[in-house]
């Protein structure tokens, strides 16, 4: 059985989703609820969860001030929130889960199953720790991590390192600086919305390439950037041609 504790400041909020995991997530008991970030610490240190269900916006202290206080967070984390906010995107950047309400079941069904094949719960939380780090950085840092999560494994990976990623279907390969590769099943266009800001441009419907790592542009058809020390050729489309200009040039 999963332990799990639930925050939010409105009340009704934490009755729905009690009675949304009694429904269809059996395997998660319920041991306390809290509708503030302070009680919610106290209620974790008491219960020792191995999940907590997190309301992001709280009067006082947030969700995510909660999380600072644990020097190293051992529990997973699932936030939910009414709010698409700015600490969606180091969220996503760290492949932690969140759900947007009003709940949909079916994503409250995924988020516990990933939960039950956790290797992390009770070890300290590497993604939670990437999280915090990028909600301390105030701009956009190529020092920043990105976690790229497979069946198998969590890769926290630098952004700076990364040279470029392809699409397949709904599947993304991350090329590294040092020749590693990584297939992850997330589409492109979620990494674009992620990376834009970190100078990464989307090339082409399946490429989104580091500016940083670019050698040169070849002037061959609508164009190719010639991209990291092996020079892998990455073709650029008649669409984006301009673009990828203004950026380089």
């Amino acid at each position: 059985m999963i332990k799990a504790i639930l925050v939010d400041d409105e009340p009704i909020n934490n009755t729905n989703l009690a009675a949304l995991l009694n429904r269809h997530c059996k395997g998660v008991g319920i041991v306390a609820t809290a509708r503030s970030a302070e009680e919610a610490r106290s209620k974790i240190i008491e219960w020792d969860p191995d999940v907590v269900f997190l309301d992001i916006e709280m009067p006082g202290m947030n969700g995510f001030d909660l999380l600072k206080t644990f020097d190293n967070p051992y529990f997973d984390v699932v936030f939910v929130t009414a709010y698409d906010s700015y600490g969606i995107k180091a969220v996503k950047f760290s492949a932690l889960d969140y759900i947007l309400k009003p709940i949909n079941s079916a994503e409250l069904k995924a988020a516990v199953e990933k939960i039950e094949n956790s290797v992390q719960v009770k070890r300290q939380n590497l993604r939670l720790k990437n999280l915090l780090s990028l909600l301390d950085n105030t701009s956009s840092n190529t020092e920043d991590k990105i976690a790229l999560s497979t069946l198998k494994e969590t890769y926290f990976i630098a952004i700076k390192d990364i040279l470029r990623c392809v699409s397949s279907n709904n599947y993304t390969t991350f090329f590294l600086a040092n020749g590693d590769e990584h297939l992850i099943s997330k589409p492109l266009y979620e990494y674009d919305e992620l990376l834009s800001s970190y100078g990464f441009i989307r090339c082409h419907q399946s490429h989104l390439v580091n500016k940083f790592h670019v050698k040169s542009i070849l002037n061959e058809d609508s164009g190719y950037l010639i991209v990291g020390a092996a020079g892998h050729k990455v073709p650029i489309s008649r669409q984006k041609k301009g673009l990828v200009k203004s950026i380089l040039y």
